[in-house]
């Protein structure tokens, strides 16, 4: 879900899950859903005052890049970085980054948590691979990311 009526969307969803006692979720996901909905969407994330809560390490990460925590949010906290990564010309953390997240190639970064996608982590391995000179590889990438991208109903996803 994605842009205006995403937001809306996100923003009623958090609402529902308000006092949960569930600390990721009352502490920032509204905040790291709406960042990765701007990120899908080409835009810049908000300067915004407020805290993305247990999520500012991934959303503002600060060198060297934290290892990701291996839960449902693995993925795209790992994308999140993999975007930071490329931006920094971090050559050791993409290096890093690609290897962790090559076994998820087939997977929508974040769709295992029922709470945020980012587009499939087939193209943010992509981008790792162009990132490091690996053309072939990225090729594939982008190849396996236009498939998921189609067959989840989200051709913007794909290059």
């Amino acid at each position: 879900m994605t842009g205006p009526g995403g937001e809306a969307a996100y923003r009623a969803a958090a609402a529902g899950l308000a006092g949960t006692a569930m600390s990721g979720v009352d502490n920032g996901i509204l905040a790291l859903a709406l960042f990765c909905d701007r990120l899908q969407r080409g835009l810049p994330p908000e300067a915004r005052e407020e805290s993305y809560g247990a999520y500012e390490s991934w959303c503002r990460p600060v060198p060297p890049i934290p290892d990701s925590p291996r839960d449902l949010l693995f993925e795209a906290r790992t994308c999140l970085h993999a975007v930071v990564a490329i931006d920094l010309g971090d050559r050791a953390a993409m290096e890093r980054l690609y290897a962790e997240l090559l076994p998820a190639e087939g997977e929508i970064a974040g769709a295992g948590s029922g709470m945020l996608t980012l587009r499939p982590v087939a193209c943010y391995l992509g981008d790792l691979a162009t990132a490091l000179g690996r053309r072939e590889a990225a090729a594939e990438h982008y190849r396996t990311a236009r498939a998921l991208a189609v067959k989840a109903g989200s051709s913007h996803w794909g290059r």
